[in-house]
Order: C-alpha cells, then sequence, then structure tokens
C-alpha cells in the first residue's frame, strides 16, 4: 500500500487555515534563502504558495553564496524583532562554507519554525528526563503523521530509525517514545552489517540518502515504512527503499509525494503554533 502525502497534508492546511481564521491575527512566515540552487528555490516556492493558500504571511530574504554569514545573522537578528513575523526558517543545504549551526542559531527560539533549536533542547534534556519540551521538529513530525495514516496505531509498536547523523536519530527515536513506540536507531554507516534488524521492527523511518539501496525483501511483512531519503538516480528523484511493485507487502511512503507535501503542511502549523504562543504570553 502506498502513503500517499498529498492527503496527509491537505488534511493539515484545512485544518490550520480554519485555526488561522480564528486567530485574530495573521501569522508571518520568513525564509532564509542563501545561493542559488534550484531545488532550493523550488521548495521554497512550494512553501510560499502553500502559505499564501491558507492565509499566512510569508516573506523570502535572499542573499548571494558569497554573502557574509554576519549579513545573514544580521538580517535574522531583525527578523527576530518583528512582531509581524512568528516563524524563521534557513533553507537548507546552505553553499559550501557556510556554518549552518552558527546561522540557525541566530534564529530566537520561540521563531524556530523548523524545530531545530528546541530539538537540540530536548536531546540535551531527555538523557535524563528532567524536561520535555512541547515542540517536534517539522520533519520528525511528518514522518509520524505519514506513519499514522497507515491506519496503525504507533503505541506499543516496534521502530527503527535508519539516520545518517547522530543528532537526527536522537530527535527521531525521542518523538517515537513520545509516540509510546519501543525505538532505536541505526546510523547509515552502521546499515550493511545491522540491516537485518530491519525484519524485526512494525515501523521503519530512514534517512540516509542511499538511491533505492534498501531492498523491500528485508522489511517483515505489514511493516509501515516512511521513506524520507532524497536522492538522484538516472536523473530521477527517488528514495531510500527499492521502487514498489505491484507484489508489495508493506505500506510504503513513496519518494517523490510522501513527507515532502507532509513537511510543508507541518512547517506551516507549526507558525500558526508559535503565534499561538506568542499571542498568550501579549
Amino acid at each position: 500500500m502506498l502513503l500517499l502525502g498529498k492527503p496527509v497534508a491537505e488534511k493539515i492546511l484545512s485544518e490550520t487555515k480554519e485555526k488561522i481564521k480564528a486567530l485574530g491575527i495573521v501569522p508571518g512566515l520568513a525564509v532564509v534563502l542563501v545561493g542559488d540552487d534550484p531545488a532550493s528555490r523550488i521548495y521554497v516556492g512550494i512553501k510560499e504558495m502553500r502559505a499564501r493558500e491558507i492565509g499566512m504571511r510569508f516573506e523570502l530574504r535572499t542573499f548571494d553564496k558569497t554573502a557574509p554569514e554576519s549579513e545573514i545573522t544580521d538580517h535574522i537578528h531583525e527578523l527576530n524583532g518583528r512582531d509581524d513575523i512568528h516563524g524563521i526558517i534557513v533553507q537548507l543545504p546552505l553553499p559550501v562554507g557556510f556554518d549552518a549551526d552558527r546561522i540557525i542559531a541566530a534564529i530566537d527560539p520561540g521563531k524556530d519554525a523548523d524545530g531545530f533549536l528546541t530539538a537540540e533542547k530536548n536531546v540535551t534534556s531527555s538523557h535524563g528526563r528532567e524536561k520535555r519540551l512541547h515542540f517536534v521538529p517539522v520533519f520528525p513530525e511528518a514522518m509520524i503523521e505519514l506513519a499514522k495514516s497507515s491506519g496503525e496505531a504507533l503505541a506499543g509498536k516496534t521502530g527503527i530509525v535508519l539516520a545518517n547523523s547522530e543528532r537526527f536519530g536522537e530527535v527521531m527515536t525521542d518523538a517515537l517514545v513520545r509516540e509510546g513506540m519501543t525505538a532505536q536507531c541505526i546510523l547509515a554507516r552502521d546499515y550493511d552489517v545491522n540491516r537485518s534488524m530491519l525484519m524485526t521492527a512494525d515501523v521503519v523511518f530512514t534517512a540516509i540518502g542511499r538511491p533505492e539501496g534498501i531492498p523491500r525483501y528485508l522489511f517483515r511483512q505489514g511493516a509501515v515504512v516512511i521513506d524520507g531519503g532524497i536522492s538522484k538516480k538516472d536523473d530521477k528523484v527517488v528514495g531510500d527503499v527499492e521502487g514498489v511493485g505491484s507484489d508489495t507487502d508493506i505500506s510504503l511512503s513513496p519518494v517523490p509525494g510522501g513527507v515532502g507535501p507532509v513537511t510543508v503542511a507541518c512547517l506551516l502549523r507549526r507558525v500558526v503554533d508559535l503565534a499561538l504562543e506568542k499571542k498568550k504570553t501579549a
């Protein structure tokens, strides 16, 4: 079964549009785009289109790939101080030579629409479980939303996260634990020696950037597989999991058309949530 992102995204966007109507203010999203990467411009264009469709203010700040980091962070600080901007994101990837962590760190945590800053705090505190932050970053949130669209309850299930980085793996597994799952992470560098473990999982979330490098036979029958990988293969955009055929016995999100649309919808929902948080404290 294919787990298509469009119907999930449309439901989230419809609910978010209604929430904006009831909010009494117009939420604002600012996107910082550095360089001239064609794919990044397409992704930003999709965000702008969806934002305007639901009645959200959208503002794009563009910078040349030769711009100094200080110029970019100065603009972010200016956006931090504006009452009409409730969420800020830096479109990734940045051109070679830029420190993404340092630039993202310039965003006011109260306007962190992607959730990178709150995720970092959550991972730091979750080892002792002293404090749990409310927000999950939008990419893991979108993957979870898509998994839920399978109709399977996540609580009590066993999950495996295939991740390129320890940071994402920790954030994603922590989010799954919040859903009542038992979860563990396998890093991309360890995939080849641990791939047989996939057969033990009810739900698999993958984002390792191996173009169709994970065969479907590695998943147990009836498993839910959320493919968050994105790569180029023979001039086509593909995910981590080999393409779905008529013989598939898993529930799989396609690439493209799976996690992507849901991520945009979750991002815009997050901006509205940030606007609500600000309104409560105003």
